[in-house]
């Protein structure tokens, strides 16, 4: 018979373990149990025990075990990021590939297809901007296409230029609008459109059972039709059909993909400055959101221009480390399958290592050569054996016919070689019959044809000067016999001779034929070391990098906190470690397709001799493996929580009222002195808390806020200079130098100060941030990566020891005096659970810190755009001759007399920090009060709960008790069957509700058991 204590320590072993799949296997086992328990308490809702039990129940039942993980893919155009998220998922076509603007622009999230439905394997949700969104986006482009004489600007059709930006935008939707009708048009008129107005708000479905229609249907909407349908429309005068790509939020893919099987959400993030304020919004959420962050970049790029330390620009880099998910960076090269095999064993020294395949190349193609030469002369000797046997087949028929005309009485004469050269001359049809016939003899060359031509125009000049011979005796039928049987022979021997030339051609080609493939394979074998060669390079450099560009951050940071004792030699962290801990894959999604029988149309990738050489399946379990650390959070103080649960349970059940008794007196004294120290327990899990709050206020202040003043006179100081630049002259050799064009600025101000363009994405706010970010960035990591962690964690060490003080002074008091001390095992069983309790709570909330400080630390530059925006707006409406020029001296007015902003601006980021903070304690409390309660309950249950002479429990609530108690106990047992079978996957059945017992419980509860109050009969 199990019992509890082998149940507990079965929990704790597989607690401890943190297998993710074994985990989640006894989660949804035990969740089966509670469901299972729900209905056996549902009958007594009035005991305040039973509604605590199955409050409690509820909330574990709803507890969100399978919590996704989020993987933003970010990379430029033409990284490749669509071609490994293909391969990953193990589909040629999913997420669009195309480098159309449409396809690069919408974000493209990817998750698990928990649909079972066989017509609906690939389903898609495409979500579409609101009506409020689509009329800014349209104002904008309409105030950038048409210029100041009310007509579509001449620059619409730069595509870099902003008005050819807005004419596309406005093209793809409303494809029949002409530029007349356009500059005519108000946003009302635009918005009210049928096709537009019935798509935005909108949620499009598709739900294919195979890819091919999903990933057509999906085109539909995403891609652009200009460059398969626009010229054929236009040449037909069809009436173009509208785009959506302008119009959509976010794309949603659901699939049945093994590597999304274990919460994965891959999100495909085209950037957070879209032109779009509602994508640029969503893209900018994900951002927040990711566990993971995958940057893509070609491997021909990912070395050579330094990616991992340029790819992204420094400000994106600061909010990484702002966000603490440096350390979840993966970097992923693609297209290694690209690749110059000479240029990578020069820049590789491998020519050493491969010296002795390339001698083995030499030698086959040295021999390939003889052979193709002996082939040669075989062909040319084939040739003339060819041509005597044509020869003969005409020799052949020509005397034939003289014996039939002999055997039909006509005399007959030899023909002469002047006559045989007109009758080729003559008949080339004939001519070329009996050549077919010769092939069908064996001849399969056509070598020798061009003889033939010149024998054919010499034998015809010598047919036009020849005189006419004389035509000698007649032939006699001895005579044609004996010729024909001497031609016959020529023609065999010389057959004879062209079989056995066909031969040796035969065994020559299947010489050069595995001299070929001799050659392939030791290619393949060379490509796959420069692949490998460079793969390993691109790794340790990047890795490099990677770690030198954190080093830059952190100097920087380190200069700009403490200048005077700053020391470049003393480094801050184990940036070696910091180098070895990227995950950096070298991957190429073609050949993965290619060796995983798809994309068969493609030309063959040399290079990879197995699956795992492409490195997608390594990619792939990293993926998975991300998903490892929040799974088994979740799973772990599910079944930490379900433990503790059941040992209430377990104690509450076990006390039937029929045991020891003691007297009224006693337990009068022992609920006494329990009920001081919960009290005394109770006052102490508040002041902790209260400290908790107060130590966390206090790392901020020390790490950030008092760190305000200098970074608000910094960003003062440099605000005008920073305003002042942007209207300088434009610095063609260095952008980042020099100012913007009119147009570029005025762009700007339309877009409240952020625009992205071909030169690259711009953020007028972010600028006159910078000083205030920048400087703060060491200080922030330092407060949310060190010092709030450990507060946490020193609240929850003091929380448990004062359960464990708590726990002993009851054991102690328990032992002195002989009560309870049959459940002290328990209870010291379940101190475990609350401690385990207190740590879980400990790691969720100091993720919750993470995820509000992300959105604090993205309030600086909001209210910067806030008090910006009339001067912005200002701006935007200067039009005529000298408008550059007051725009820029409005603008740099305007911040010059409102520097107080970034005094607003810190305030807001204090003031959201101090928000999170009381939120967080706030939590603590309840999490403090949730413990105390059960914990009250659970030493109640055991030292008071003792039978009081003279008093009996009711019948119903016993027998509801040992239900509870029977229902745990057959748990426990199908545990055990489950183990010694090794067996993890499932429970096995429940014993068979006992319906009958359950009846009669409700019978005697609603009737009163008169007896309850009598003396007991025991």
């Amino acid at each position: 018979m199990p019992t509890h204590a082998s149940r507990f320590t079965r929990l704790q072993k597989i607690i401890e373990e943190g297998f993710p799949e074994r985990l989640e296997a006894e989660v949804r086992k035990n969740q089966s149990l509670l469901d299972n328990l729900k209905i056996k308490l549902a009958g007594a809702t009035e005991q305040s025990d039973v509604r605590s039990f199955l409050q409690q129940i509820e909330t574990l039942r709803n507890e969100k075990i399978d919590t996704p993980t989020i993987i933003g893919v970010v990379g430029n155009t033409g990284a490749g990021k669509s071609s490994v998220i293909n391969a990953i998922l193990e589909e040629e076509r999913l997420v669009p590939t195309n480098c159309m603007r449409a396809c690069t622009a919408v974000v493209t999230e990817m998750s698990w297809n928990t649909s079972d439905d066989e017509n609906a394997k690939y389903r898609a949700d495409i979500e579409f901007i609101q009506a409020s969104d689509w009329e800014k986006d349209l104002r904008l482009s309409l105030t950038e296409l048409i210029d100041s004489s009310g007509q579509v600007s001449k620059e619409c059709h730069n595509p870099d230029s902003e008005a050819g930006v807005a004419y596309a935008k406005i093209k793809a939707v409303y494809p029949n609008k002409t530029n007349k009708m356009l500059a005519s048009s108000t946003v009302e008129q635009l918005m009210n459109e049928p096709g537009v107005r019935e798509l935005l708000g909108e949620t499009r479905k598709i739900e294919k059972a195979r890819p091919e229609p999903f990933y057509r249907a999906l085109q539909h909407y995403v891609d652009s039709k200009e460059k398969t349908t626009g010229q054929k429309k236009k040449e037909t005068g069809e009436k173009k059909s509208m785009e959506f790509w302008p119009l959509i939020k976010v794309v949603r893919i659901y699939t049945k993909a093994d590597v999304l099987s274990t919460g994965a959400v891959i999100v495909d993030l085209p950037g957070v400055h879209d032109s779009n304020a509602a994508r640029a919004a969503v893209a900018a959420g994900y951002m927040k959101q990711c566990t993971g962050l995958w940057i893509v970049a070609p491997i021909t790029r990912a070395v050579d221009d330094k990616a991992a330390k340029s790819l992204l620009g420094e400000s994106f880099k600061r909010q990484l480390k702002y966000d603490g998910i440096y350390s979840r960076v993966t970097f992923i090269c693609s297209k290694t399958d690209d690749i110059s095999i000479m240029e990578a064993s020069n820049s590789l020294n491998l020519e050493e290592q491969m010296s002795e395949d390339w001698a083995k190349i030499d030698d086959i193609d040295g021999k390939i050569r003889g052979l193709k030469k002996s082939l040669k002369e075989l062909r040319d000797s084939r040739g003339l054996y060819s041509e005597l046997v044509n020869d003969a087949d005409d020799e052949i028929e020509k005397w034939e016919s003289l014996k039939d005309d002999l055997e039909d009485g006509k005399e007959v004469w030899p023909p002469s070689d002047k006559s045989k050269k007109r009758k080729r001359s003559a008949e080339p049809g004939q001519r070329a019959k009996k050549s077919k016939r010769s092939i069908a003899d064996g001849d399969d060359s056509n070598d020798g044809s061009d003889l033939e031509d010149e024998e054919h125009d010499s034998e015809a000049s010598e047919a036009e000067s020849d005189p006419e011979p004389e035509k000698g005796d007649p032939l006699t039928m001895e005579a044609i016999e004996e010729k024909l049987s001497q031609l016959k022979e020529d023609k065999k021997r010389a057959r004879k001779e062209r079989s056995s030339l066909d031969a040796k051609s035969k065994t020559l080609n299947e010489e050069i034929d595995a001299l070929d493939k001799e050659k392939d394979a030791i290619e393949r074998a060379i490509s796959a070391i420069c692949i490998k060669g460079r793969n390993d390079y691109s790794k340790g450099a990047i890795q490099t990098d990677f770690a030198a560009g954190i080093k830059e951050l952190d100097q920087e940071n380190a200069q700009e906190q403490d200048e005077t004792n700053f020391n470049p030699e003393e480094d801050i962290r184990d940036y070696e470690e910091v180098a070895r801990s990227l995950p950096v894959f070298c991957c190429s999604a073609r050949a993965y397709q290619q060796m995983s029988g798809r994309l068969q149309r493609d030309s063959a990738v040399p290079g990879f001799r197995s699956l795992e050489e492409t490195e997608i399946p390594q990619l792939q379990q990293h993926c998975k493996h991300l998903t490892e650390g929040v799974r088994t959070s979740n799973c772990r103080r599910f079944l930490t929580n379900f433990s503790q649960l059941m040992n209430s349970l377990s104690l509450w059940a076990s006390n039937d009222g029929t045991g020891i008794m003691i007297s009224d007196a006693q337990r009068t004294a022992e609920t006494r002195f329990l009920k001081s120290r919960l009290q005394k327990l109770e006052a102490s899990l508040d002041k902790a808390v209260k400290d908790c709050l107060s130590d966390m206020n206090e790392a901020l202040a020390e790490n950030i806020f008092e760190n305000f003043g200098d970074v608000i006179q910094q960003a003062a100081a440099q605000a005008l200079p920073t305003a002042r630049k942007w209207g300088a002259p434009v610095n063609k050799e260095n952008r980042e130098a020099g100012g913007f064009y009119w147009a570029t600025y005025k762009a700007l101000c339309r877009r409240n100060g952020i625009f992205t363009n071909a030169v690259g994405s711009h953020d007028l706010n972010l600028q006159l941030c910078e000083p205030i970010i920048k400087h703060l960035a060491g200080h922030w990591e330092k407060a949310f990566a060190r010092r709030l962690p450990g507060v946490l964690q020193s609240f929850t060490r003091k929380s448990k020891g004062l359960l464990t003080a708590f726990h002993q002074e009851i054991e102690a008091r328990s032992m002195k005096q002989g009560v309870g001390t049959a459940g002290l095992a328990m209870l010291g069983q379940q101190l475990r659970n609350y401690e385990a309790i207190f740590a879980n709570f400990t790691a969720q909330m100091i993720e919750v810190i993470n995820t509000l400080q992300r959105d604090a630390n993205r309030e600086f530059t909001p209210v910067i755009a806030s008090k910006l925006a009339s001067a912005y707006e200002w701006c935007a409406a200067e039009v005529g001759g000298g408008q550059f020029m007051r725009m820029k001296e409005h603008m740099t007015s305007h911040v010059s007399s409102n520097l107080d902003m970034f005094a607003e601006s810190c305030e807001e980021v204090k003031k959201r920090l101090i928000d999170m903070c009381g939120q967080v304690a706030k939590s603590m409390a309840s999490k403090a009060d949730e413990v105390f309660t059960n914990m009250s309950r659970d030493y109640t249950e055991v030292i008071s709960g003792t039978r009081v002479e003279g008093q009996m429990m009711p019948k119903w609530e016993r027998l509801m008790r040992a239900e509870i108690a029977k229902a745990i106990e057959d748990s426990e047992m199908a545990d055990e069957e489950l183990e010694d079978s090794s067996q993890t996957a499932g429970l096995a059945d429940f014993h068979e509700d006992n319906t009958k017992k359950e009846g009669s419980i409700e019978e005697d509860r609603i009737s009163g058991d008169t007896k309850s109050k009598q003396s007991s009969p025991f």
